[in-house]
């Protein structure tokens, strides 16, 4: 039995293991969290190093968190964790992967969380666009201690988001997405 579960007593052990409940070891409990952050699932790396899901973000091995909103999306193909960062251009922008040696739930509590954060997305064909084929996608994320949702443009690729034209029109589609939304 691994050292961090003998410290557990055995009713306890038995009554998580009746409610599919992990016990959290205590490198996991070490992570630290902002008072009031509350862990909601844990995994670690292939190198046995922590990882852990809170209502807030991503706590990841030497890195600070990485907060729900600036993931634009997660995926899952076992043993690897891929998050893609937020960025103008869809699916542009940084990657990282993660391969989990123990995952628990962590990969659905990732996605459950990087979803949760979207508090309002639409997708636009941009007339500007030239041939009629760019796009893009206006995004409100909800970010902890904010009010308001935090508002983004996301482009598609092949999309000329330099042009004048074309960021004048997706600027008018987030301002009326803003006045809709509120």
């Amino acid at each position: 039995m691994p050292s961090d579960q003998r410290q557990v007593p055995a009713v306890l052990r038995w009554i998580m293991r009746a409610t599919g409940r992990r016990v959290t070891p205590d490198d996991i409990r070490a992570v630290e969290l902002q008072p009031g952050e509350r862990r909601l699932d844990w995994g670690r790396t292939d190198r046995g190093e922590p990882v852990v899901a809170t209502d807030l973000g991503l706590h990841l091995p030497g890195r600070e968190r990485l907060d729900w909103p600036d993931v634009e999306r997660a995926g899952w193909q076992r043993p690897e964790l891929t998050l893609t960062m937020v960025s103008e251009l869809e699916g542009s922008g940084p990657r990282l992967m993660l391969r989990l040696a123990e995952e628990g739930d962590l990969p659905q509590a990732v996605r459950t969380q990087v979803t949760a954060s979207i508090g309002w997305a639409a997708h636009y064909r941009l007339a500007s666009a030239g041939d009629g084929q760019g796009g893009v996608r206006v995004v409100g994320r909800r970010r902890s201690g904010v009010d308001d949702l935090v508002w983004q443009l996301v482009y598609d690729r092949g999309t000329d988001s330099d042009d004048p034209i074309v960021r004048a029109e997706a600027e008018q589609m987030l301002a009326d997405a803003r006045r809709t939304v509120g």
